[in-house]
Formats: C-alpha cells, sequence, structure tokens
C-alpha cells in the first residue's frame, strides 16, 4: 500500500515547524560598531515656535527636535543604547539612563513622543550652564552627547563670560545641535492652563540684573554664533538642524563608533521561510483549482 501525501499537507508542516522554531533559535553574537548617547532636548518655550516644516505642515521646534531623535533612534545599529533628558534652566532632568535600543525600542519611541513642553518646572533657559551639566551627566554616563536647542538664554547672559568648561572639555564627545529658523519670529505665550493666548510682546520677557539685552528679547531665532562658540569651549560639534536623518551621520563623523559585541536576533530567517512555504501552499492550492474541469449544463 502507498501512501501519498498532498504537496500542500508538506508545506503546511513545513512552515509550522518553522515558525515553532522561531521561539528557540538563538542569538548571533557578532563584533560591530555601537553608539551610547544621551539626547538632552531643550523644552523651554521659545521652543514652542513653530517655524519648522515636517510633512508639509508648520511645526514647532520640540516636535522637530522628537522627530529627529526617533529617527536616530530608529538608525541606530543594534546594540547601541540610547538615554533620554529634558532640560529647563540650568540642569538636564534624566528621563531613563541609556538603555539597548532594538530590545526596548517600542518604549523609547514611546517615551520620546510623549515629551511636551508642559514637562517643564521652570521659564528660564540657561543655555551654556545646562550644557555643563549635560556634559557631566554623559561623561558620567560613558556616552556621547546630542544636545538639541535653539541657544535662546533666558534671560540673557550676563556680561561676564558663560560658565568654564575647563573641568568638562573632552569627558564627553558629541553634538550640539541648532534647532530653529535663522529668521526673527514671535514667541508663541501660555496661560497657567497651558492654553495658548497670543505672543509675547517687548518688556514681558524674564529680567536678571547684569543681563545683555539685544533688543529683540521677546523674538527668537537660532542662535547659531552662541552655539557656534559653546561647540569650540567644549569640543562638541555644531550642527544646525535641516533634516530629521542628518543626527547619525553627523555623530558617525564628530565621534567614532564603538566597537562591541551585540545579539543579532536570526529569528527572522525561519520566519521569513515559514511565510514562503505558506505562500507556495496558497499559490499551488489555487493553481489546483483553475486547472479543474467545470461542466456546462445544457
Amino acid at each position: 500500500m502507498t501512501l501519498k501525501l498532498d504537496r500542500r499537507f508538506l508545506l503546511g508542516c513545513a512552515a509550522l515547524l518553522l515558525l515553532a522554531s522561531t521561539f528557540v533559535v538563538p542569538p548571533v553574537h557578532v563584533m560591530r560598531p555601537i553608539y551610547d548617547v544621551v539626547a538632552v532636548l531643550d523644552i523651554t518655550g521659545s521652543m514652542n515656535t513653530r517655524d519648522q516644516v515636517l510633512d508639509g505642515a508648520p511645526a514647532s521646534r520640540l516636535t522637530m527636535e522628537k522627530t529627529a531623535l526617533r529617527n536616530l533612534l530608529a538608525a541606530l545599529p543594534c546594540g547601541s543604547k540610547l538615554g533620554v533628558a529634558i532640560f529647563v534652566e540650568e540642569r538636564p532632568f534624566l528621563l531613563f539612563e541609556p538603555v539597548e535600543t532594538c530590545g526596548n525600542f517600542a518604549a523609547i519611541d514611546q517615551s520620546i513622543a510623549g515629551i511636551s513642553w508642559r514637562m517643564g518646572w521652570d521659564s528660564e533657559s540657561h543655555i551654556a550652564a545646562g550644557l555643563v551639566a549635560s556634559m557631566v551627566t554623559a561623561r558620567d554616563l560613558n556616552a556621547d552627547l546630542v544636545f538639541m536647542t535653539d541657544g535662546q538664554e533666558m534671560p540673557p547672559l550676563a556680561w561676564s563670560a558663560p560658565p568654564a568648561f575647563s573641568a568638562v572639555r573632552g569627558g564627553a564627545g558629541g553634538l550640539i545641535i541648532g534647532v530653529g529658523g535663522h529668521d526673527f519670529v514671535p514667541i508663541p505665550k501660555f496661560d497657567k492652563f497651558g492654553r495658548e493666548i497670543g505672543v509675547w510682546k517687548p518688556g514681558e520677557v524674564p529680567t536678571e540684573t547684569g543681563g545683555l539685552f539685544k533688543g529683540h528679547e521677546h523674538l527668537t531665532a537660532v542662535d547659531e554664533p552662541h552655539l557656534r562658540a559653546l561647540a569650540a569651549e567644549t569640543g562638541l560639534t555644531y550642527l544646525h538642524l535641516e533634516r530629521q536623518d542628518a543626527i547619525l551621520p553627523a555623530l558617525a563623523h564628530a565621534t567614532p563608533p564603538r566597537v562591541r559585541q551585540a545579539e543579532m536576533d536570526m529569528r527572522f530567517i525561519p520566519a521569513c521561510l515559514s511565510l514562503m512555504a505558506l505562500l507556495a501552499a496558497h499559490f499551488r492550492a489555487n493553481g489546483r483549482r483553475a486547472r479543474r474541469p467545470f461542466h456546462i449544463l445544457a
């Protein structure tokens, strides 16, 4: 007695076995270039200015920096680590320390998407002092720094020089990223309930004794001269953010990637083979039905 098995049945069994094998296929350990990064996002009031364009529509600077950071997350090679902090006043607040990007992608992406200016605890923005504190944070976490801001000091810097960077210079590599347009535009103003109620007007900006006022503190533009000067003082690299995918190439140029053993998930191979077997069974069944003879009743 000869047992003849249908090919569709065999293909279905193969697909099932391949799918089951995805639960037991171990990862492969490979040496690969990776990055360890702490990204600090400026969430102060001027970052609400809508002088950016995303997908053809006006967008705030905060939305632009969040979108660019999410693009960096997607572009980082597996094994890399990313931590995120928010910046207000003169110090960063670390939301989470650097964690592996691929295994924690959804959680990191959701955390970045949820960042809001409403998380701020002060209306002031001391960029130079915040950069010093951010470099200390990155150094202590043995990570490179991505510091994203429009560079607007609020209140304006005093006549005295910015804080000394000698203690932190060389402790962390990375980027200072300028976010915002080059033309001066009004800064949105919000009430205590978070409702937009217009824009800041002359004489309404916070003042500080000894501040170096320029006459347009109620307006905002990316302060590239200030940010370039800070980059020169710290040894970091300056980048004006014009494209959402520009951070990783600039980071790779500014600081060499680290070579470390990382896990490569190989489960996609049996998963793809399982899908191919299912598709082969499906097309074979359709092909057989197409060749089946039919009769016309008279």
